[in-house]
């Protein structure tokens, strides 16, 4: 069985810092509005360090948790496995964020193509 696919999803612009679990910066940029980061499979988790948390979103295996925090804020130490962030986030609810239901109506009428 194959591991389940994770990754990081804007639907405004997010800052992202991922690093490795020795500290090495994996990935660090602005995601703009509908762009994704597919998180490394790892044995040890990469961590999250994200401002405008509240427009970056979790992708895995094709269903969105989140988001990461609250507006502007920025979270820290967040452990980017599936395990973890299942336990800590809830299914995204499209109704309460209009660019996330955006997004997933423009990835649902891609996948139809």
């Amino acid at each position: 069985a194959s591991a389940p696919s994770l990754s990081l999803l804007a639907v405004r612009p997010s800052w992202v810092r991922v690093r490795a679990a020795d500290g090495t910066v994996i990935f660090e940029k602005i995601l703009d509005a509908g762009e994704e980061f597919d998180v490394p499979l790892t044995e040890v988790p990469p961590t999250l360090r994200a401002g405008n948390a509240g427009s970056l979103y979790f992708a895995i295996s094709g269903q969105t948790f989140g988001p990461a925090g609250s507006g502007p804020e920025v979270v820290k130490d967040v452990a980017l496995s599936t395990e973890s962030l299942l336990e800590r986030f809830p299914p995204a609810d499209a109704e309460r964020d209009a660019d996330l239901a955006r997004f997933i109506a423009v990835a649902e009428a891609q996948a139809t193509e």
